[in-house]
């Protein structure tokens, strides 16, 4: 039995970059069809985006990933294996995924961002990949302090959408429904001491 399962699973890692190179593709084809059926409003900000540091909740990604795709933005995404299937279409999206989290990876992928915010925006959800949902935690501010760039808070309504039994209760806009995307004023971390200010302000913002 054990020998079996041996073969099963070194055939299910053979067959990983294919499954992961149809989702990549598939998935971006669906969220095409849902990106035209919805109806965006955009709050606080216009186009051209200033380049700065967008923070928003991780249930929020993917509302905001249809909205602000072909715009270069380079976005932190775990490196865990349920990364995988956000980073391909991700990047047929016209971002610049960058893997690692706070508690993988987390040093090196601050130091690619801290590179990247020299020309790219960032997008960051702080309180993934695993939570506490709606919780801030330290790296977007960290970051915004060593990059000097500004942090823009990034609230989202959606009138009508499916909601997952995660841990973020992660949102899934239905097909012909609203997105509110309200941007907040900008913020700019000047010293450490700043954080739990800011933490409390931003998140009252995220959280309307």
């Amino acid at each position: 039995m054990s020998h079996k399962k041996n073969k099963i699973s070194k055939l299910i890692k053979k067959l990983s970059p294919l499954i992961l190179l149809l989702e990549k593709y598939l998935a971006a084809f669906v969220l095409n069809l849902l990106y035209i059926s919805l109806k965006y409003e955009i709050i606080g900000l216009e186009k051209p985006y200033p380049k700065g540091i967008y923070i928003f909740w991780h249930r929020n990604l993917l509302p905001l990933l249809i909205n602000r795709k072909n715009e270069n933005v380079a976005i932190i995404i775990s490196s865990s294996k349920d990364g995988d299937f956000i980073a391909g279409p991700a990047k047929l999206y016209g971002y610049i995924p960058v893997r690692g989290s706070s508690s993988k990876q987390g040093v090196s992928a601050l130091k690619e961002m801290l590179k990247l915010s020299k020309n790219h925006s960032i997008g960051l959800t702080p309180d993934g990949p695993k939570g506490p949902a709606q919780k801030i935690k330290n790296g977007a501010f960290q970051l915004a302090y060593l990059s000097k760039c500004p942090i823009y808070a990034v609230n989202v309504k959606v009138s009508k959408a499916w909601i997952f039994n995660s841990w973020d209760r992660f949102i899934l806009p239905k097909p012909f429904s609203k997105v509110i995307v309200n941007y907040s004023k900008p913020y700019f971390i000047e010293n450490k001491e700043q954080f739990d200010y800011y933490r409390d302000m931003i998140e009252s913002f995220l959280n309307n």
